[in-house]
């Protein structure tokens, strides 16, 4: 009789030592894998918040103002559960100059190997708006194109890959892509966001945004790298990329905010203005150590970087999350 109390007893505690023992793994491997830290760069594109996707944030009604902003298309957003802080016009289709680039680098990345060589076409060097850094006939890869795409905007990288794949095809696979995404107020008519006839609006660019964090995070860290070399074959050349976008220069302002840009896509053409869509880690005031992944889209805009500024001050001033 003792003996099977005593075995009985065992049992139980086994049973415990396994129950915490599982909790305690759980608490410490899967939820914080599954969680996106501010201290760890690997975990921003791998996986959403816990917090953020269950948890709403607080309207501080003492900012009863709204953001005094240009844009006449925004749209403020966490993009892991789609809760919407601020809007304007967001499905309103207008140009989006060179955010244009993001689809041309999704459709290149999926439909051409990253290291086939990609002749630098004389159409290519004729077309203007970026720096001539390529030469005529010099041979570079897809991976290192993209680069050039995302990070000084090269038109003439996206008319070379359209070129090498077939420019008509290629535009008809941005805009399949576009509608696969359900981008129902986007079209493209070329790779690279002179043409004003390149469209989309603030909730279609959320749906680029979003497939490329699931797909091709690493256009994303692409694109928020301040420098970066690339090369050339025939002739053998290293060619220097600095970043154009300011926010790769980290502002003073996004380390006073303790936010960290995560990447994205400036653009400027004279019918649409100064243009961006891009994604911010932004801390959270209820969680120590998580962190918000936050969209901003700003389209028709004289002042990108003062309406992103404007915008980021105003979140973490009229929400807690």
């Amino acid at each position: 009789m003792i003996k099977r109390i005593i075995k009985i007893l065992l049992i139980l505690l086994m049973g415990l030592i396994i129950g915490f023992g599982g909790a305690w793994f759980y608490f410490n491997y899967f939820r914080s894998n599954n969680s996106v830290n501010i201290k760890n760069n690997e975990q921003y594109f791998s996986a959403r918040s816990d917090i953020s996707t269950i948890t709403y944030p607080f309207r501080n009604w003492a900012i009863k103002e709204e953001p005094q902003i240009a844009a006449q298309g925004v749209l403020l957003m966490d993009i892991d559960n789609d809760y919407i802080f601020y809007q304007r016009e967001a499905n309103v289709r207008r140009p989006i100059a060179s955010i244009t680039k993001l689809m041309t680098a999704v459709i290149a990345g999926e439909n051409i190997n990253n290291q086939e060589l990609i002749p630098i076409t004389q159409k290519a060097l004729n077309t203007d708006g970026d720096p001539a850094i390529f030469y005529l006939n010099e041979k570079v890869t897809i991976n290192d194109l993209i680069k050039s795409l995302l990070m000084i905007s090269s038109n003439k990288a996206a008319i070379s890959i359209s070129d090498f794949y077939g420019e008509n095809n290629f535009v008809a696979l941005m805009n399949q892509k576009a509608k696969e995404l359900s981008m129902t107020q986007t079209t493209f008519v070329e790779p690279t966001g002179l043409n004003f006839l390149n469209q989309s609006s603030p909730n279609d660019l959320k749906k680029l945004i979003k497939y490329i964090i699931a797909n091709h995070p690493n256009f994303l860290l692409i694109s928020k790298n301040f420098e970066d070399k690339i090369y050339g074959r025939n002739p053998n050349v290293i060619h220097d990329l600095k970043n154009i976008n300011q926010l790769t220069q980290k502002p003073n302002y996004l380390d006073d905010l303790g936010i960290i840009f995560l990447g994205g896509k400036t653009g400027f053409t004279d019918e649409a203005w100064q243009t961006f869509a891009g994604v911010f880690l932004v801390p959270s005031q209820r969680s120590d150590g998580m962190a918000r992944r936050i969209l901003v889209v700003v389209l028709k805009t004289p002042n990108r970087y003062n309406d992103i500024e404007v915008l980021l001050r105003w979140l973490i001033k009229a929400y807690i999350f």
